[in-house]
């Protein structure tokens, strides 16, 4: 379904990030007196990049929740971006939804799905950039939430809370449920934390700042820098915002020492914290050993370095089906892969003959959104999670169990404005010839400088979740393991 691919105007490996993602609630509970609150939002530097209003109020008889917001700014090494985006909820007498709107143009590109109640439906249509699709979506029995507002929490909690919400999900168009849960932050006075989560995975994570009782500042970290949302007394002049002129980095981390080839094709031992307050856990792969150090984690990374053992029956079965982004039933990915198993010998070389078509087929860079494996095997193009889908549905459609990996990878050379520096990166791992083993298409190959943080069957929440936990990383040491000159 490629409605979905541009509603979330996901980033894709190295693609900016395309506005405010700052997750709250509004659950009838919360939706009292009236408000009406503005936010202007940063960059990393203090810059301007963006405002946020937030209403809620009276309105035919119940009540109306309204935001909007814009943005404009530039991240290095790509074009400029301006957004606008309004969100709205029409709630009756009786509380319960009557209509919902949601709408957002990223460059001019239009992206809207409007919604009123039918019976125990809301019906309407969601639009992709002229493209119509009907909607009727059963009314959630969770409160729908706004996953960007910041009202529900204009006052500083009395201690930890956790809630839950029903998000909008443009891919099976449909109401999903999202879990939040503000509580203090450790080594703070009057700091929080909010993390929103949707299908177990890590969404997003936002400090909350309050003075006096009241929510001063609300700050998204991301890897490298941050994005801040600040309480303003009005919105500032349009001329001021929409210039797209204020340039924002690009999502990386400079390790500050050098990474050489003899380490990163051998194997490197990386000590990181910085996850105290959030209960997230780094995965193991093949190729991968992640182990808790007191506050933090070591991860080693090498060839054979990780524990992830044999799939049981169950797993193979989960591994090589197709899924709503890894298309393997689809004719096309199935007769490359008999093409494949019919020249290739072991699995190993079955998924090296892959990556080869895959790389054919994906010839154009494109870094805006998050593509399916059938969108991207027809449109001729993608970043690297789109290779990393278009090769796990060739490898499932051989039979070959593979899963899609989200997290970090080292470029030594000038990109996005960066080099020397750790990106986000997308790859697969497949169980072949007995063991798990990396392939990535994108970068000619695997090595130590692969760091995993998701695995997944390619939904966009593993790439979300890996990058929002890559943003938390504390980076306290890298090391080269080297072998002693009498070990075998």
């Amino acid at each position: 379904m490629a409605i979905a691919t541009a509603f979330r105007s996901r980033p894709g490996c190295v693609a900016a990030l395309l506005g405010p993602m700052l997750c709250a609630a509004t659950s009838a509970a919360a939706q009292g007196a009236a408000t009406d609150v503005r936010f202007t939002l940063h960059g990393e530097s203090g810059q301007l990049i963006g405002q946020q209003s937030e209403r809620t109020g009276a309105a035919a008889g119940g009540q109306e929740i309204l935001r909007q917001g814009e943005s404009a700014f530039t991240v290095s090494g790509h074009d400029a971006t301006e957004i606008d985006e309004l969100w709205r909820l029409a709630l009756g007498p009786d509380g319960a939804p009557q209509r919902w709107q949601w709408r957002r143009r990223v460059n001019g590109k239009l992206l809207s799905v409007e919604l009123e109640r039918d019976g125990a439906l809301l019906k309407g249509q969601a639009v992709n950039d002229g493209r119509r699709h009907p909607v009727a979506a059963p009314i959630p029995a969770l409160p729908i939430g706004d996953p960007e507002a910041l009202a529900p929490l204009l006052d500083e909690p009395a201690g930890p809370k956790s809630w839950s919400i029903a998000e909008f999900d443009p891919v099976v168009l449909q109401f999903r449920p999202v879990e939040m849960r503000v509580a203090p932050r450790s080594g703070t006075g009057h700091g929080y934390v909010l993390t929103s989560v949707t299908g177990g995975r890590l969404q997003s994570v936002r400090w909350l700042r309050y003075k006096e009782g009241k929510l001063a500042e609300a700050e998204q970290p991301l890897l490298g820098s941050s994005r801040s949302w600040r309480r303003a007394d009005g919105p500032p002049a349009s001329e001021k915002l929409l210039s797209g002129g204020r340039i924002v980095a690009h999502e990386q981390h400079k390790p500050g020492v050098h990474i050489t080839l003899r380490a990163a094709m051998a194997q490197i031992r990386y000590a990181f914290g910085g996850l105290a307050d959030i209960p997230v856990a780094i995965p193991e792969t093949g190729e991968q050993r992640a182990r808790r150090e007191g506050d933090g984690w070591q991860v080693d990374i090498c060839g054979d370095c990780g524990p992830l053992v044999a799939p049981s029956a169950e797993e193979i079965a989960r591994w090589t089906r197709a899924m709503s982004w890894i298309q393997s039933d689809d004719a096309a990915f199935r007769d490359k892969a008999g093409q494949a198993r019919r020249i290739g010998k072991t699995d190993e070389a079955v998924m090296i003959r892959l990556g080869e078509a895959a790389r054919a087929r994906l010839p154009r860079i494109e870094f805006e959104g998050y593509l399916s494996a059938r969108t991207a095997w027809r449109r001729h193009a993608g970043d690297c999670t789109e290779d990393a889908l278009v090769l796990a549905a060739l490898g499932r459609a051989a039979g070959i169990p593979v899963r899609v990996v989200h997290g970090l990878v080292f470029s030594p050379g000038r990109y996005h404005g960066a080099s020397n520096a750790y990106m986000p990166h997308s790859w697969v791992i497949a169980f072949v010839d007995g063991r798990w083993k990396s392939f990535d298409i994108s970068l000619n190959g695997f090595d130590a400088t692969h760091i995993a943080l998701s695995l997944s069957d390619g939904e966009p929440e593993a790439m979300i979740e890996a990058r929002q936990v890559a943003a938390l990383l504390e980076w306290r040491a890298i090391s080269e393991v080297r072998k002693r000159p009498d070990d075998p």
